[in-house]
């Protein structure tokens, strides 16, 4: 914009001078005229000054002010211009940064890119291919995206000038910053929901953190890593590890592995440890590679670690449940035998007695007596069968999931001596958290209407519920029970204990029943 007022001031000065000049060249002229004057060629020389020397002034003056005129017209057109490519370029940034996926950027792209270079263009990335409205395969200007497997493509009718391909160079550039922004955000997106997959997928402790530190290293591009824990006594235990050199046994923090514990720090050159911490600090996560490039990382790192602490605490509060639940199961298993077996036994000694003192006088009474023993013999060896069976371990893994069923349940409605009616899918999405869950219940189940209801049918039912869910359904024709009268302590978990196991998972459970009609046990699991 300096142009015009400079522009402005030439002019001035030029409208100041230019008449004092052509007055003081009049004036020598006229001058040296003096000696000529009488004589025809005066005549000819004042003929001649002013009908040439005035208009050619003039025109040298027009001229001049027309080159300025032109000069200020182009730098204007050119600064317009460039306002009009930085803005492209603002708002290639601008769009890929509100995409939701590297397809969509690529679109919103090179539709910026064809208005911005008025030519019809075409993007491609990593396989993926965008094209303005009109462009045709033909007579292209290819210019390949920097650091990226990509290039851009402009259709050409004409030559580009040394300025267009500059401009195209420069665009290029800018494009495929922002492209790697996109897939950059894309990744850790794409980590971020592989993380939480891993987190509801998975129960046991180490199958997770290997999950989970085999994608944080493929995300951090890093060489190698691990995690620690701290354990009761609070020394760093190695967990998993990958490709580090570091000792396979408890340690003390000490140094940088105690500073490691409060805020990220590198213990080593190049080995990055970052804090496993909610309230309290569990544990360490250690990433090997080059330093400069973990440190970028840092921020979602950060958010990383916190959600492996999550899963670290999870996973520890599942395993107290499942401590605190073989506990109650042996205390339950302790007072079926006090209550049950013991009682039983106690009883049958007490008939034998009986029957050895009848047996002399009345025969027939202690043979009705002894049949009550065989009865009552027969009817403990059928629980304590059963109790030995719901006891057994179930290879989840060996058999799957839905073979683990249809074997448990046959085998069981074998034991306690019902009809059993089962209902599977050929296959069900669900995570092995959920189905340890599911199939939890229904050992539950089955093993409170055996004991409980006394049942002659049990139908047992399994569905998918959308694509990573899953519904079961047990139910029995047995004595039921009023709502407000079940006892809290009905198998190894209870009512109480199956509800919290599936409402920790996300799910619904329902128990239905009506004395003398039976009960229906529902549990509904989201994934």
């Amino acid at each position: 914009m300096e142009a015009v007022p400079s522009l402005y001031r030439l002019i001035r000065l030029y409208r100041l001078f230019l008449p004092v000049a052509i007055v003081l060249v009049v004036v020598l002229f006229e001058v040296s005229l003096q000696p000529y004057e009488g004589l025809p060629v005066a005549f000819w020389l004042r003929l001649g000054f002013y009908g040439l020397v005035g208009p050619l002034v003039t025109w040298m003056t027009l001229e001049w002010i027309a080159q300025q005129v032109q000069e200020r017209e182009e730098v204007q057109r050119a600064l317009e211009e460039a306002n009009r490519r930085l803005m492209a370029v603002g708002n290639i940034l601008r769009r890929a940064s509100v995409a939701d996926n590297l397809e969509q950027a690529l679109a919103a792209v090179v539709q910026e890119v064809a208005q911005a270079l008025r030519r019809e263009a075409a993007l491609t990335l990593e396989g993926v291919r965008a094209a303005s409205a009109g462009f045709t395969p033909g007579r292209v200007y290819e210019v390949a995206l920097p650091g990226l497997e990509g290039r851009l493509e402009v259709a050409v009718e004409s030559p580009l000038s040394k300025d267009e391909q500059s401009f195209l160079e420069v665009l290029a550039a800018e494009v495929a910053g922002a492209l790697e922004a996109v897939r950059s955000r894309s990744r850790d997106l794409l980590t971020l929901y592989e993380v939480d997959q891993a987190l509801r997928a998975e129960a046991n402790l180490e199958r997770l953190l290997e999950r989970l530190l085999d994608r944080i290293l493929e995300w951090a591009k890093a060489s190698g890593g691990g995690v620690l824990l701290l354990d009761e006594e609070n020394f760093l235990q190695p967990q998993v590890m990958r490709h580090l050199e570091l000792p396979l046994r408890a340690f003390p923090p000490q140094g940088l592995w105690k500073e490691a514990l409060e805020a990220p720090v590198f213990v080593e050159d190049d080995l990055l440890a970052v804090p496993l911490r909610e309230k309290d600090v569990v544990g360490l996560l250690l990433l090997r590679g080059e330093a400069e490039n973990l440190r970028q990382r840092l921020p979602f790192l950060r958010f990383l670690a916190a959600q492996v602490t999550l899963a670290v605490r999870n996973a520890q509060a599942y395993l107290r449940a499942e401590e605190l639940a073989l506990t109650e199961e042996r205390n339950r298993i302790a007072r079926e035998i006090h209550d049950g077996v013991a009682q039983a036994l106690a009883f049958m000694a007490l008939k034998l007695d009986l029957v050895e003192r009848l047996w002399p006088t009345d025969p027939k009474r202690a043979i009705e007596e002894l049949q009550q023993v065989k009865d009552t013999l027969r009817a403990q060896i059928r629980e304590v069968r059963r109790s030995i069976f719901a006891l057994r371990p179930i290879d989840l893994e060996r058999y799957g999931f839905l073979e683990s069923v249809r074997r448990y349940a046959q085998a069981f409605a074998e034991q306690a001596g019902f009809r059993l009616r089962l209902s599977l899918p050929e296959r069900i999405g669900l995570s092995q958290a959920s189905e340890l869950v599911l199939f939890r219940v229904l050992q539950e189940a089955l093993a409170n209407a055996a004991k409980h209801g006394r049942p002659s049918l049990v139908q047992v039912s399994l569905a998918p519920l959308g694509e990573r869910g899953g519904v079961l359904e047990i139910r029995d024709n047995g004595r039921g029970f009023r709502a407000d009268g079940a006892p809290e302590g009905m198998g190894g978990f209870g009512l109480t204990q199956m509800r919290e196991r599936v409402e920790a998972r996300g799910g619904r459970f329902s128990v239905e029943s009506v004395q003398g009609q039976g009960t229906l046990v529902r549990a509904e699991l989201p994934f």
